[in-house]
């Protein structure tokens, strides 16, 4: 039986085209094991038994557009003619659950690696101005043919996406690659337009794209955009500085057609400016300010951040109760419009129904080594970056 108390997380939501069931919780993390860059059948049946067990909507995550600059290694995928097929079977397999579906497009930037013998392995490693970070390089400074050239890219993916089904797409602009690169003051540097001092300028890029890919979509197609403060390379990092500065990206992001706000934080309840506002998280200033609605992420159900998981070591256990009750104070509050729960579905597929009944006690703790597994035996050593992943949570 639903526990009434958490009834704001469940109530439906439509937004940019999408009204589907509840979205109890939003985008798991994919078993993203591609072969040849693509979904393989393991990740189809994976992502269905999420939506039948009641996630509202699905992210593909991580998905290049068909850029040599965007091939990596075997670990992320790829949106290209060979892959089309078998992200319709995807797209097909969460819809047909009843879950709404979109891509995620994403591309490395400055943090690519390339792999010996991978497709495209001898293409430039392209960001904004050469970095991943201050006094780190990362790749060459892009031209602005090399910009058009990407971004027409990034149009094309859209539209296959909508070509094979998904309800819409994802632009990935956090975590430290290609979008945030030119978000972050300390990786865009540029003097021409598109990077420097001012939000504005830094934005101008990852906007134009989203701009372009509203245009090719239409006004009816989901169109999220994917942010954080944070980078894998500083955890500490901060694209806004100030309240006014996300106000100002909330406003240009509205222009250029963005549907949603997906806000990544490594803790959802971590206070994002306590001198001004002691209880508010990053994605409660969002919502405030940004005129669009927003979802949560960071950490739901772990007692522990999913990057200290990811990239430190650091293992986890279930706070689902704590979580959830804190999440629906934050509904009550007008913080948030949408959940997104990453680890816990991979673990547990029927997680929005246990929840939603408090069948806690049900519940499998996620851990790293045994579901994620057969992604990490596909990472290349020494292909995830390591700096200055200090700051507290």
């Amino acid at each position: 039986m639903a526990d009434p108390g958490l009834t704001p997380l469940f109530a439906p939501l439509a937004t940019g085209g999408v009204a589907r069931r509840p979205p109890g919780a939003g985008p798991p993390t994919p078993s993203r094991v591609p072969a040849h860059s693509g979904p393989p059948p393991r990740t189809a049946a994976v992502r269905r038994a999420a939506a039948r067990g009641g996630v509202g909507l699905i992210f593909s995550e991580s998905c290049a557009p068909d850029h040599p600059s965007g091939y990596w290694q075997a670990a992320f995928c790829v949106m290209n003619r060979e892959t089309r097929g078998r992200w319709a079977g995807l797209a097909e397999a969460v819809r047909g659950a009843g879950a709404a579906f979109a891509i995620q497009l994403w591309h490395p930037g400055g943090q690519r690696r390339p792999v010996e013998g991978f497709a495209h392995a001898d293409a430039p490693t392209l960001s904004p101005s050469g970095l991943i970070q201050a006094g780190r390089e990362g790749g060459r400074a892009m031209t602005r043919d090399e910009m058009d050239d990407i971004a027409a890219a990034f149009v094309r993916a859209a539209e296959d996406a909508r070509a094979i089904g998904a309800d819409g797409v994802e632009l990935h602009c956090a975590h430290g690659y290609l979008m945030d690169q030119f978000l972050w003051a300390e990786t865009n540097v540029r003097d021409d337009g598109y990077g420097g001092p001012a939000i504005a300028d830094r934005a101008r890029y990852p906007l134009a794209v989203a701009a372009a890919i509203r245009q090719a979509l239409g006004p009816d197609a989901l169109l999220s955009l994917r942010f954080s403060q944070f980078k894998e390379v500083d955890y500490g990092a901060r694209v806004f500085e100030t309240p006014e500065e996300l106000a100002e990206f909330g406003a240009l992001a509205r222009a250029a057609g963005v549907s949603m706000l997906n806000v990544s934080s490594r803790r959802f309840g971590k206070p994002e400016w306590p001198d001004l506002e002691q209880g508010l998280g990053i994605a409660g200033w969002v919502r405030r300010l940004a005129g669009l609605p927003v979802m949560t992420t960071g950490s739901i159900g772990l007692s522990s951040d999913i990057f200290a998981d990811l990239f430190d070591g650091e293992d986890p256990g279930l706070r689902v109760a704590a979580d959830l009750a804190e999440l629906t104070r934050r509904f009550g509050a007008g913080e948030v419009d949408l959940v997104g729960v990453g680890l816990m579905p991979i673990a547990n597929a029927d997680f929005v129904g246990e929840g939603r009944a408090r069948r806690f006690v049900d519940l499998r703790l996620y851990n790293k080594k045994v579901d994620l597994q057969h992604l990490m035996a596909q990472v290349v050593p020494g292909a995830v970056e390591e700096s200055r992943k200090t700051a507290a949570v």
